[in-house]
């Protein structure tokens, strides 16, 4: 089940327009909530208390004038996108970030939000019983799908993809009982950081359990109820459960960041869109 999952996911095919599109609301909703609490009491004391590292590779700090390196800009992303966040920000989080310091092009960012929110999506299907545990699944099936975008924008393959995917797992958690808290935000944004320093290791060989998610100790049998084969894996590549999510929440996007949304599969690299970010 899980190589069929990663099999979808490391391709380097491009995804059709229609499931673009599906995800183009996803980056800007996410831009634009992050841009709002950029300075938010709980970000703020975030980044006071782990200032951005020094790294070879650079992402913008949403919403403000410094970069960081891809983790860190995904933790502080995260942070303050967390207002109304759903399974799909710490994927979108991990993917600007990734993508950023890969300096790809935004095809690539899209395809990589695509494969994300899918294997988000489909793995939160598939867990009986996994939310009424108590799980946040913004913290656990948003981290696997933060993994798989940030390993699709690093240009990963089958199996280090596999060993990202298998290092999210392993870090997966997120109480629901945060929920109200601050708490709640770091949930969100150790997701997306999670995510990006799991491709990160994966692309240096770093390895995991080749099937952390159905194996005998995986995800499923330690937090759920059990997996539902057919919701994972049915119509792969074919059908898009992105088909049926609902409508983003209303915030405020500006022109310039709805603009550089939606030329993102023409533009050669993210500058615009981290342009339209940057106070």
């Amino acid at each position: 089940m899980s190589g069929a999952l990663i099999g979808f996911a490391g391709n380097a095919w491009a995804f059709r327009e229609r499931e673009r599109s599906a995800v183009r609301p996803l980056i800007a909703a996410t831009l634009a909530t992050a841009l709002r609490d950029a300075s938010a009491p709980h970000v703020a004391i975030a980044l006071g208390a782990f200032p951005p590292a020094s790294t070879r590779l650079r992402a913008t700090l949403i919403g403000r004038a410094e970069t960081a390196g891809p983790i860190d800009a995904a933790l502080f992303a995260g942070l303050a996108a967390a207002d109304g966040a759903t399974l799909a920000t710490p994927v979108v989080c991990a993917a600007l970030a990734a993508g950023e310091a890969a300096n790809v092009p935004g095809a690539t960012l899209l395809d990589a939000v695509v494969a994300g929110v899918e294997v988000a999506l489909r793995v939160e299907r598939a867990l009986h019983g996994h939310s009424e545990r108590g799980w946040d699944v913004r913290g656990t099936c948003g981290r696997l799908g933060a993994a798989i975008a940030a390993a699709r924008a690093f240009g990963l393959q089958r199996v280090a993809v596999r060993n990202a995917f298998g290092l999210a797992a392993t870090a997966a958690g997120g109480l629901a009982a945060a929920q109200g808290t601050m708490t709640e935000a770091y949930v969100v944004g150790s997701a997306a950081a999670d995510g990006v320093e799991a491709a990160l290791l994966a692309r240096a060989e770093f390895t995991a359990a080749p099937d952390a998610l159905a194996g005998r100790r995986g995800v499923a049998a330690l937090m759920a109820d059990g997996l539902d084969a057919d919701v994972l894996i049915a119509g792969l590549g074919e059908r898009f459960a992105l088909a049926d999510l609902p409508a983003v929440a209303a915030v405020p996007i500006s022109d310039a960041l709805r603009d550089a949304v939606a030329a993102l599969d023409r533009a050669p690299t993210l500058y615009a869109l981290v342009a339209a970010t940057r106070p």
